[in-house]
């Protein structure tokens, strides 16, 4: 029993540092035998159109695991990415999501959304692995919030508002739903953002991201109609105003640190709105700002602005914003951290 509790531990510290070659079957339970692979510093892997070098294991999310890797031919030679791997082979509606997420981000280029540089599948085990490569952005929104658990002052979160925005009306205008927007699914260089994660995104009314037997929902980050889809207490897929429920979420807490969603604790019974009652700040253009926020966090989705009128309005309090910031102290809006 000893050695067998010293062979879990030493499986664990090496499935922790990323030294694992290759693939091990693990239980899971979902699946008897869930793969799971793990790639040593250094191990090349070809993409279609080059070839890539494993640097480090970056992390693992709810439909694949990420590498930090370095691209070795080609025009590209050089150029460090993030690859991303398919792991649940067993379940044929993950693979489906995988597909389309590659399809999707493939289909929309945006400054402000990341973008796929290739795929490919990873032989391992007799079977394949699908993966695809993408710009790497080494921080995210969260990790800007962790450094930040205050909020971070208004001249900086309003550019970052009007990217986000800016992203997705891009989306919208393609007939499509990010439907998980959340500070870890941002991100950022520094001054400039990038939407990632279309794991659960929609395309029009298609069915295949998410179907019925399998109702994904973010859990701090839910929408009324994400809840109620969840829930099966509505048939109604969440779309585009879903998105803007969640961008507002993320704007309250870049400038409070403090998440107002109460959605994820609701019960059929009780289903209190977010607590929007934000600290007044200083100035009428602030006061905006706010004011939006608080639009943007109506339960009832139809009262919430269209990606397009947010980007309008935002653009009118930032014209007069900046305006106000560089007469005052000379510190023009969207300086880095």
């Amino acid at each position: 029993m000893v050695e067998k509790a010293e062979e879990l531990r030493e499986a664990a510290a090496e499935t922790v540092l990323g030294l694992e070659e290759e693939i091990q079957s693990v239980p899971h339970k979902d699946f008897k035998n869930k793969t799971q692979f793990r790639l040593t510093a250094g191990k090349t892997i070809k993409a279609r159109d080059f070839s890539l070098e494993n640097l480090e294991w970056l992390g693992r999310g709810g439909n694949g695991t990420v590498f930090r890797m370095m691209i070795v031919s080609g025009p590209l030679r050089g150029l460090m990415v993030a690859v991303k791997f398919l792991e649940t082979l067993e379940d044929q509606d993950r693979v489906t999501r995988f597909g389309q997420e590659i399809d999707l981000l493939e289909s929309v280029q945006h400054p402000h959304i990341i973008e796929v540089l290739g795929r490919g599948q990873f032989k391992g085990q007799n079977r394949e692995f699908p993966f695809f490569v993408m710009e790497y952005q080494p921080r995210n929104l969260e990790r800007e919030l962790n450094g930040h658990p205050h909020g971070i002052h208004p001249d900086l979160v309003l550019p970052l508002f009007l990217q986000t925005a800016s992203a997705l009306a891009c989306l919208h205008s393609k007939d499509i739903a990010h439907r998980d927007l959340k500070p870890s699914n941002i991100l950022f260089d520094g001054s400039n953002i990038k939407l990632a994660d279309f794991g659960i995104a929609a395309i029009g009314d298609r069915t295949g991201i998410t179907n019925d037997g399998q109702r994904v929902a973010p859990r701090y980050y839910m929408s009324p109609e994400q809840w109620a889809w969840w829930k099966r207490e509505s048939n109604e897929r969440p779309g585009k105003a879903s998105d803007i429920f969640q961008l507002g979420l993320v704007m309250h807490r870049l400038l409070t640190g403090f998440n107002p969603n109460t959605v994820h604790q609701w019960t059929p019974s009780d289903k209190t709105p977010p607590n929007t009652r934000l600290h007044d700040m200083d100035g009428s253009l602030i006061n905006d700002l706010v004011g939006l926020i608080r639009e943007m966090l109506m339960i009832d989705s139809a009262s919430r602005p269209t990606a397009a009128k947010l980007q309008d309005r935002l653009l009118v309090v930032f014209r007069a914003y900046s305006s106000h910031f560089s007469a005052l102290y000379g510190v023009h809006p969207g300086r880095e951290f």
